[in-house]
């Protein structure tokens, strides 16, 4: 315990704080774990409520797509690039709002109640101006267990700033030993 405390000092004493490394990363990190769950999640629910696994990601191209006929593969890969790079800025936002000293009970905690915030906002003011068939065909309840999905997995934020943390201070170290005389 002793050991764990006076490394976490010192990884909390390698820099005092790097956008890159404490907010960038982080957030693209787990943006794209929450966003990953949450595909995986809705392609399940619509495989098994309507026989169409890539149905969500359709929907989502529904952006550009506003009548619904996003079809095919292009329709799918377009969704799932909208959804995956949202994801990923609003996880860089958690992460940017998070307190670099935070646990990870508290980053759950906080994670859970921003996709719940997230739900509320995508609802009722995003998701029927940004796309009309997702807004005529996602059940509400089902979205509201995706963002939940999305808020646990923004709970990985602070495991994945000690990662980093841990790493920049074994390449400063690299550094200062290829820095001093043989």
């Amino acid at each position: 315990m002793r050991n764990r405390k006076r490394t976490r000092v010192a990884d909390l004493a390698v820099a005092r704080w790097n956008p890159v490394r404490d907010v960038v990363l982080p957030g693209a990190l787990a943006g794209t774990l929450g966003a990953f769950a949450m595909a995986v999640l809705a392609c399940a629910f619509s495989g098994v409520l309507h026989g169409e696994p890539w149905r969500p990601a359709l929907l989502v191209a529904g952006l550009f797509f506003r009548d619904g006929t996003a079809q095919g593969v292009g329709g799918v890969l377009l969704g799932l690039f909208i959804h995956f790079s949202m994801a990923g800025g609003l996880a860089t936002g958690f992460a940017l709002l998070l307190p670099r000293r935070g646990t990870a009970v508290a980053a759950l905690c906080l994670g859970v109640l921003y996709g719940m915030g997230l739900w509320t906002v995508m609802t009722r003011l995003m998701i029927p101006f940004a796309s009309p068939p997702l807004s005529r065909e996602a059940p509400t309840s089902m979205l509201f267990l995706l963002h939940l999905a999305f808020g646990a997995a923004l709970g990985t934020v602070p495991a994945a700033r000690d990662v980093l943390t841990r790493l920049d201070r074994l390449r400063r170290q690299l550094q200062r030993l290829k820095a001093t005389p043989a």
